[in-house]
């Protein structure tokens, strides 16, 4: 079983941005597989930059779900993340969006991640990893969306 986080960037240097995220999240964690960096417009909040996006997936650790939540708002912060709108703008965005198969529901973390199924720039990236196999026995993945992601 696998633990899959989503990194999206669309502020000062993205590409440079998901890059240091997969580095850093790497240092905690056994790193599997990545998928393609991924463009799109956002979404919610649409009077931003495009967002470039990239799905990793990990060996799920020791950590709880919590812990690993808590370490990806940390490692957001230390990046530079500044969380003045919501959904807005951001220098990096790091979500758990499956832990496993299982499900997780605290004040801190929903597991799947509660928008998972409706956000292109997650499902497209998600379908070129290895868990993809059992993801997709499990959940019945969509075939199109509003907005599309497009590798770059």
């Amino acid at each position: 079983m696998s633990l899959i986080i989503a990194t999206g960037s669309n502020l000062l240097r993205p590409l440079e941005n998901l890059l240091l995220a997969k580095t850093t999240l790497s240092l905690h964690f056994e790193f599997i597989a990545e998928s393609r960096v991924y463009k799109s417009a956002a979404v919610d909040y649409e009077a931003q930059p495009d967002f470039f996006n990239q799905v990793l997936e990990f060996k799920i650790p020791s950590y709880t779900p919590d812990q690993v939540m808590q370490l990806l708002l940390d490692a957001e912060k230390e990046m530079g993340r500044v969380r003045d709108i919501s959904r807005g703008p951001r220098v990096i965005d790091l979500d758990i969006i499956l832990w496993g198969l299982e499900t997780h529901h605290t004040k801190l973390v929903d597991i799947p991640h509660p928008r998972w199924l409706d956000r292109s720039f997650i499902i497209r990236p998600i379908q070129e990893l290895p868990f993809f196999k059992s993801v997709e026995k499990c959940f019945t993945i969509p075939k199109s969306f509003k907005i599309e992601a497009f590798p770059i």
